[in-house]
């Protein structure tokens, strides 16, 4: 006979409805989401006030938490139900529902919610949108910093002046849209433009000149393909050409041309993505032919999204050699300062950092500020 203290289903249930009791990736009643808009339409109407209201709609807080505490409650009680029906194994219920409630389908919901934004602000000003991150590393330390660069081609240079371990570094990226729903509403032209640059600031002596710039304007398609595949979801693919040079004249001239492609895959809180290349072959001209054996055929990413504002990411490349093997990473890590930006640490070791060291291993640590993170 059950005693009279143990907890009933509905006290139980009660319970977990209060862990469970938040909006994020709750969806609404079938009845009730066909009335919502989605974000992609919202962004999509042409008249400001309406696209505004459209908005609203879709996100007022009320209605969503309201939604949200209806939908955890009703679940909470199912699981309950099917689990514990006596009052047993509580703790396990609860676990197994923070779990789920945590990390299931987070990327995925941010990957959504940054392509919804990303339509959004072009489709009120046409103006640029972000690409890959942008940053300011203001301090930076590199062990072995390379005086000397050097090509097959055009032989070893040394600079004017003597390099200091200590430099900023910054990167800033953008895109902009060229032509929406070419083939359909999924499938969009970009145009991306990719700077980064290694100021020696400290350099007082010389004038604090910039030691090197890196130029990368690219074109691709993307299309969101939002594909089920096994335990997460294959996000979008793309296909594109991409330029990158350092703008220097010879001998310090580097340049290459690539046919790019990615694909990116999202699983509970990672986001893994692949950018395989294919160098378009140059003239006897070519500054650095030899590039690949440094850099290899393709950058491979994982992003991870700790919270909200706190973000990991990692960077391989690799020459996939068995004899002469180079494998190049680069680490960050993002986390709040403020209420307005994040800081930023990043870590890289290996080849191909900056188009002048493509062939020489650096080794930096940076501490900075992140203006605009991968999500």
């Amino acid at each position: 006979m059950t005693s009279s203290h143990a907890p009933t289903p509905s006290k139980i249930a009660l319970s977990i409805s209060a862990i469970l009791l938040v909006p994020t990736g709750v969806q609404a009643e079938p009845g009730e989401e066909s009335q919502i808009e989605s974000p992609e339409k919202c962004a999509l109407i042409e008249d400001g006030v309406q696209r505004l209201a459209c908005f609203d709609s879709l996100y007022k807080p009320a209605e969503r938490q309201a939604r949200a505490s209806e939908s955890a409650k009703e679940q909470a009680e199912n699981d309950v139900e099917r689990l514990a029906p006596d009052g047993e194994d509580l703790e396990n219920v609860a676990g197994e529902a923070r779990e789920g409630a945590t990390d299931a389908g987070v990327m995925s919901a941010l990957v959504d919610r940054y392509v919804a934004a990303e339509k959004a602000v072009f489709s009120f000003s046409g103006s640029f949108v972000g690409h890959r991150p942008t940053y300011i590393l203001p301090a930076t330390w590199v062990k072995d910093p390379n005086p000397v660069p050097s090509s097959p081609r055009l032989g070893t240079v040394g600079y004017d002046y003597d390099l200091e371990r200590e430099e900023a570094k910054y990167q800033i990226s953008f895109k902009v849209p060229l032509l929406t729903g070419l083939l359909d509403d999924r499938t969009t032209m970009w145009f991306g433009y990719t700077q980064t640059s290694f100021w020696q600031v400290y350099n007082k002596d010389d004038s604090a000149p910039f030691r090197e710039t890196n130029y990368e304007p690219e074109i691709f398609l993307r299309y969101q393909t939002k594909l089920d595949l096994g335990p997460g979801r294959l996000d979008g693919v793309t296909i594109g050409f991409n330029h990158q040079s350092n703008g220097q004249s010879e001998p310090r001239s580097r340049s290459w041309n690539r046919i790019m492609g990615s694909a990116a895959y999202s699983y509970d809180r990672w986001l893994f993505m692949v950018q395989p290349w294919y160098r378009i072959p140059e003239n006897n001209d070519d500054d650095n032919a030899d590039i690949e054996r440094y850099l290899g055929h393709a950058n491979y990413y994982a992003v991870y999204k700790l919270t909200e504002d706190r973000t990991f990411s990692l960077k391989l490349m690799n020459n996939l050699r068995s004899e002469d093997n180079k494998t190049s990473v680069e680490f960050g890590y993002s986390f709040p300062m403020g209420d307005t930006v994040k800081g930023f640490f990043q870590y890289y070791n290996g080849y191909g950092e900056s188009l002048i060291d493509y062939n020489h291993r650096i080794q930096r640590f940076g501490i900075g500020i992140m203006l605009n993170d991968w999500l």
